[in-house]
């Protein structure tokens, strides 16, 4: 696991890797909800 161990002090951590890819995916999934809906967003129109 030392591939995955980055300049984070204490090298690799399960927790810490698990909690990133996490955030990652939880951001591809608003993206994807809210990507076709931003023009409703738009407050000039």
């Amino acid at each position: 696991m030392n591939l995955l161990a980055s300049f984070a002090l204490g090298g690799f951590n399960p927790w810490a890797a698990g909690f990133g890819i996490g955030s990652l995916v939880l951001f591809a999934l608003v993206g994807l909800v809210a990507g076709p809906n931003l023009k409703n967003f738009d407050t000039d129109a």
